[in-house]
């Protein structure tokens, strides 16, 4: 039985890591691209002569950059290291793959990801997230189906650009209050 759980802490490690790894070089790449193209076209920000309010453009779509990675498990309940290490979140109630709206909810908890990393090695089935969504990460065997759910994607990106909004608000509230003590 001990043995299992290593094994199992193991593979929910691994998976973590790998997407973690994945999940930032891939929005760094997209990001790198995004601001390269912007450059291109804009050139300085500074000296473009652009209006201020236009700063709100590059931020909502860094915003939705970052969403993907609260968003990686929303298709198929399987983000990229899930499907390479044939893993699946699925709800914990009913055993069935979990949709996107809980995926969501289950990885906003990614914040205080070495919390979650320190957390999967006591529960290697399920994190806070899990707990929270009421999901669970399972090995995938491959029995379990499930059809694209787009209306519940796009209610979880929604979700996950307004926890990013709310998280940036709530840094920038408390970097005006230290800026006001001074």
């Amino acid at each position: 039985m001990t043995q299992e759980k290593n094994k199992n802490i193991g593979i929910r490690l691994a998976a973590m890591l790998l997407d973690h790894f994945i999940m930032c070089f891939g929005i760094g790449f997209i990001a790198f691209i995004l601001f390269g193209i912007g450059y291109l076209i804009i050139g300085n920000p500074i000296n473009s002569g652009l209006p201020e309010w236009l700063v709100i453009i590059p931020i909502l779509f860094g915003l939705m950059i970052i969403s993907i990675y609260f968003n990686k498990d929303a298709i198929k309940g399987k983000s990229p290291a899930k499907r390479i290490l044939g893993l699946v979140i699925v709800d914990n109630k009913t055993g069935e793959i979990a949709n996107p709206i809980k995926s969501v909810v289950r990885n906003i908890t990614l914040v205080l990801w070495p919390i979650e990393v320190i957390f999967s090695l006591f529960s290697p089935e399920r994190r806070i997230g899990d707990y929270i969504a009421g999901t669970k990460v399972i090995s995938d065997d491959k029995t379990l189906k499930t059809e694209l759910k787009f209306g519940q994607i796009i209610v979880a990106s929604i979700i996950s650009v307004i926890f990013m909004f709310l998280i940036i608000s709530l840094q920038l509230i408390i970097q005006g209050i230290g800026m006001l003590e001074w």
